[in-house]
């Protein structure tokens, strides 16, 4: 709350927004936000007619407003089906928690849940495998993460894949692109995250990624969603969390400067994307391990895998029995 009145009405404001110069109640709000998730949705061309939409829940704030807003928005339309995809890490204290969010939230909005654990996966638990590999844990889980969502979206017939992705993370991601010159990744910023053009993949779109951290969690807090999502074994040594500080020290200072630098970003992404040759960069094969698509003969997650197993069978704090995984279809 603050001290302020509604710039709309004689409400107190919930929420005072520096970077347009205006307050709003907790209705004002929560109207502006659906307005903005229509509107990114609209202008991307994120929906049409037809489309199964898998959201991705992790029982987090991001990913149960977003499965709200399409429910909201999409819920009554006979043409649009929705359901939940999890996955569950073996991260289980957590996990567990994040996961009975999910479950609850899409018994309330009437979505059929699907569940995938790493452990059915790849015969892991993160829980017995942090820290094990010569690369940071967020690394691992990440990749498994993105590879088990995309199984599960085809599992479910999913057309589109909807992510929590924020207009915070929007901006974090296109820092850290330019920090690692990464013109390939800097050029798909925007509402859909395109990934190599193959069957196989399920397109990613972002409803909410014109939609700022802070008001998701405020958003998420007055309507009572979501739990709050922090991962015991994320290492904060890593880039994403120090360019995080780093732009949030700046938007304290400079309100609107996220919005800036995704705007920016958004600008640069169109020239970078006209100068690259994606018939040369999204020469798609099949791993040669598991049969999921890849660049090259072996993915990376099954060599990450294999790199987990290495550094367990030297460890002896570190017990999981590794079994390559089968080739999935």
């Amino acid at each position: 709350m603050t001290d302020e009145t509604c710039s709309k009405c004689d409400q107190d404001a919930v929420i005072n927004r520096e970077y347009e110069g205006r307050s709003l109640c907790r209705k004002h709000f929560s109207i502006d936000v659906n307005k903005q998730v229509k509107q990114t949705v609209r202008e991307g061309d994120l929906v049409n007619s037809g489309d199964t939409i898998a959201v991705g829940l992790s029982g987090g704030k991001d990913s149960a407003v977003l499965l709200e807003q399409l429910v909201d928005i999409f819920g009554e339309r006979p043409d649009i089906e929705i359901v939940g995809v999890s996955v569950h890490e073996g991260i289980d204290e957590y996990r567990d928690e994040s996961i009975s969010a999910a479950e609850e939230l899409c018994d309330d909005l009437g979505v059929e849940l699907h569940v995938g654990r790493y452990e059915d996966y790849y015969d892991l638990k993160m829980d017995d495998v942090a820290d094990a590999g010569a690369r940071g844990n967020c690394t691992y889980c990440g990749i498994f993460r993105r590879d088990l969502l995309n199984k599960l979206c085809r599992e479910v017939d999913a057309d589109k894949m909807a992510i929590g992705h924020n207009l915070d993370d929007e901006a974090q991601s296109i820092m850290m692109n330019h920090i690692k010159g990464d013109m390939k990744r800097l050029s798909r910023i925007g509402p859909k995250d395109d990934p190599a053009d193959h069957e196989m993949f399920v397109e990613r779109i972002k409803p909410l990624r014109d939609v700022m951290e802070k008001e998701i969690a405020l958003y998420s807090r007055i309507h009572d969603l979501g739990v709050i999502d922090r991962c015991p074994h994320v290492q904060e040594s890593t880039l994403r969390p120090m360019v995080k500080s780093f732009l949030n020290k700046l938007e304290s200072q400079m309100p609107g400067i996220k919005y800036s630098i995704v705007s920016q970003g958004r600008e640069i992404s169109d020239m970078v994307e006209e100068e690259i040759d994606w018939e040369q960069e999204d020469s798609i094969q099949r791993c040669e391990r598991c049969g999921e698509p890849c660049s090259g003969g072996v993915c990376r997650k099954c060599q990450l895998l294999k790199d987990i197993k290495k550094a367990a069978d030297e460890s002896e704090d570190h017990d999981f029995e590794y079994k390559e995984e089968k080739e999935t279809i």
